[in-house]
């Protein structure tokens, strides 16, 4: 981008000079010293273009590169987004499968399926009679010391609800950096675009006022150009300017 300021700035100062040298011109002879600077300075300038137009074609070719990358990882990224949630749909509905187990001893083999260490203690079930509903009530028993299992278990199951609402949030601020981002990468194309675009435009209009000068010095001063003096030099200004324009 730099590269690109630069090219406009130069090229629309050398055409302003020129245009201004052109007001001298008509009563010179033929200056193969002046010729010979013009001309290399056309080709310093051609190279300048070529050499610009080669460091944004690599660019181009980054960006292309980059672009199919970032596509890659927003693919990836939905992948696992998909992935989240279909085991999140899986724990609920492993959780309303064990809200339905109606049989005692299914449910004694879930708990056991869950906590295999328990399974391998002694551990069972007995029925304890409630006086004021005159009714049995089955309880687990367990070792007292086994209860530190169901702690760390309910511990760690508040803990990753925490990380889990915390990476949502990650998520959706990652979201929306991403489209950022994707607005800023486009505006700098877009920039670049138009800085190239207006470079070009700059250099071919300065390569038509270098060959009017060079084509002015190369004139004997009795040729008559067929237009008044002031013409050629107030139009001459006149693309200098528009030239200049082109930085805008």
């Amino acid at each position: 981008m730099d590269s690109l300021k630069k090219g406009l700035i130069t090229v629309s100062v050398i055409a302003g000079l020129l245009a201004i040298a052109l007001s001298f011109i008509l009563g010179r002879g033929i200056d193969r010293e002046e010729i010979h600077r013009a001309q290399l300075e056309m080709q310093e300038l051609r190279a300048s273009r070529d050499s610009i137009e080669t460091v944004v074609a690599m660019k181009d070719s980054m960006q292309s590169v980059l672009s199919a990358r970032v596509k890659d990882l927003n693919s990836e990224t939905d992948r696992l987004r998909r992935e989240v949630q279909v085991l999140e749909e899986e724990r609920a509905e492993n959780q309303l499968t064990v809200r339905n187990i109606r049989k005692k001893e299914d449910l004694q083999n879930r708990l056991a399926e869950t906590f295999p260490e328990m399974a391998e203690s002694d551990w069972g079930v007995t029925e304890v009679y409630n006086e004021e509903f005159d009714v049995g009530i089955e309880y687990l028993l367990v070792p007292l010391w086994f209860s530190e299992t169901f702690i760390i278990d309910h511990q760690n199951s508040e803990s990753y609800k925490q990380q889990v609402s915390r990476f949502t949030e990650i998520d959706s601020l990652h979201q929306q950096v991403s489209v950022l981002k994707d607005s800023l990468f486009t505006l700098e194309r877009e920039k670049a675009e138009a800085y190239q675009i207006g470079y070009q435009e700059a250099f071919t209009k300065y390569e038509d006022i270098n060959a009017k000068y060079i084509n002015l010095l190369e004139q004997p001063p009795s040729i008559d150009l067929g237009i008044p003096r002031w013409g050629v030099i107030g139009a001459s200004i006149g693309a200098g300017v528009l030239v200049g324009s082109q930085i805008k």
